[in-house]
């Protein structure tokens, strides 16, 4: 029993890590970027669809630059305790 109510919880978390994380999150982020930089021409239509995992990757390239820029920044210019 106790087994069984482990791998349903199990199951769960993966489902909102993947969906809400990587598809939701990171694909919109992902896909803002992209929109950005190519000035609207891509993902467009068939190819946000067709192309969710690269779209996603380039969220959490997105996401790890921003984060090193914080880092970068706090460490160098930031405010020293």
């Amino acid at each position: 029993m106790q087994e069984e109510i482990t791998n349903g919880v199990i199951a769960v978390v993966k489902f909102i890590a993947y969906y809400v994380i990587w598809s939701f999150a990171l694909f919109n982020l992902g896909r803002a970027s992209l929109l950005v930089v190519t000035l609207g021409q891509y993902p467009r239509g068939l190819d946000a669809q067709r192309h969710v995992n690269q779209i996603s990757l380039v969220g959490v390239l997105v996401l790890g630059m921003a984060w090193s820029t914080v880092a970068i920044y706090n460490n160098t210019l930031g405010v020293h305790a």
